[in-house]
């Protein structure tokens, strides 16, 4: 392996894992786009476009604590074994139903209230399983890399899926999602056990012990609330920029389909960044979280859509170094028994209330613009950056270099 590489991606199980998640995150985004564009083609609807969201993110607020009690008591690599193929079934179940022209949304809905389900176990394993890919020492890179692969999905995802839809259809993007959970099992078959790191203690604590252990921590107790406040005040992105460029800016659909992939390809550079610093602690994710809050700040005053493409790579850069800074510390700082009770937190306080921010958004637009709802989301970084440095910086405990399972 080079050694130019970050050290997690050194690792022939990470980087195994590493690519199996890009794979399949692109395919989460043609599914994304094409349900959208299927959705409303077929019902012609905003109320059904929004029961979407609802029946996807719903499960994972509900569902993550629990899913991360079920990632501490059994191998994260197991649980993605079954959660795999059961994303490929969902996805080859809106396949058929694309194809065989069904678009009854009773049934869909119940699809993607099935997936998100199932998403909420495999998100949270997928984080906790980090920890036994790298160990202690190369966790924190590792959750900013992982964050990295989903940014570049997200920058791959909607353009690819968006000529797939034009030229084949939603059925096609469908299949095209169900085959890319293939690359995950694919990775997971191919990881060497022994090279695993030791076996986290299992916690005996209850659900609701493990949770107030783990906000009983004042750090992290910041962090999962600014988490909550950023998502929810300030990444509503499909919501805002959307509105920015196309109402307030008067832009057209490919000036939005460019802003948006320059943004993830902002993410993606600011993962990078933050996999490259050594010491993470709070005053990285203080730090970060201002400078998304700038971006922000920025493109609200954008006079024309050629402005605000040009501040977009920086909004992205501002929100990967945010979502990699604050994941890594998170799972850094949280007790290696309880770390699948940390992820099942991180994926509540952000994909979970990801609805909730979407409506704030939508009513701060219909009822001022979106100049107004990127201030308020500049107004939320800057004062959970300042709060956070306010808090002084804690970096997490030096951590050996993990030892292999013995089999």
């Amino acid at each position: 392996m080079s050694p130019l590489l970050p050290p997690p991606l050194r690792r022939r199980n990470f980087l195994l894992y590493f690519s199996g998640q890009i794979f399949s995150n692109t395919g989460v985004w043609f599914q994304n786009l094409a349900l959208s564009l299927w959705i409303v083609e077929t019902t012609e609807s905003a109320l059904a476009l929004s029961m979407v969201a609802v029946c996807q993110f719903t499960p994972m607020l509900l569902l993550s604590a629990p899913a991360g009690a079920v990632a501490d008591r059994f191998r994260p690599r197991s649980i993605l074994f079954v959660t795999a193929p059961l994303m490929m079934l969902c996805a080859g179940a809106l396949a058929v139903a694309a194809a065989s022209g069904h678009d009854q949304l009773v049934t869909l809905l119940g699809i993607i209230a099935l997936s998100g389900v199932v998403q909420a176990f495999d998100r949270t394993a997928g984080q906790a399983f980090l920890y036994e890919l790298v160990g202690p020492r190369e966790l924190g890179a590792a959750v900013s890399l992982n964050t990295v692969a989903m940014s570049a999905a997200r920058s791959l995802g909607p353009g690819l899926a968006g000529l797939t839809y034009a030229a084949a259809g939603a059925a096609t993007c469908f299949t095209v999602n169900a085959i890319t959970y293939s690359s995950v099992l694919l990775a997971l078959c191919l990881m060497n056990p022994k090279s695993f790191a030791e076996k986290r203690v299992r916690t005996t604590e209850s659900d609701k012990g493990a949770v107030r252990a783990l906000l009983g921590d004042p750090t992290l107790r910041r962090l999962f609330g600014t988490n909550i406040a950023v998502t929810v005040l300030a990444m509503n992105f499909m919501v805002v920029v959307t509105a920015m460029v196309t109402i307030t800016l008067d832009g057209d659909p490919a000036q939005l389909g460019a802003t948006h992939a320059l943004n993830a390809v902002g993410a993606v550079i600011g993962g990078l960044i933050v996999s490259a610093i050594a010491h993470r602690g709070t005053r990285v994710v203080a730090l970060a979280t201002a400078t998304l809050g700038l971006a922000l700040g920025s493109a609200a005053f954008s006079p024309n859509p050629l402005v605000f493409l040009l501040i977009s790579p920086l909004i992205g850069l501002g929100l990967g170094a945010f979502q990699s800074s604050l994941n890594s510390t998170v799972q850094m700082l949280s007790p290696p028994g309880l770390l699948g009770r940390s992820a099942g937190l991180l994926t509540m306080s952000s994909v979970g209330v990801a609805p909730v921010g979407a409506v704030i958004a939508g009513s701060i637009i219909d009822s001022s613009s979106a100049r107004v709802a990127l201030l308020v989301g500049t107004a939320a970084c800057l004062v959970c950056g300042a709060l956070l440095a306010r808090g002084g910086d804690r970096k997490p405990d030096p951590a050996p270099e993990h030892t292999p399972l013995l089999r």
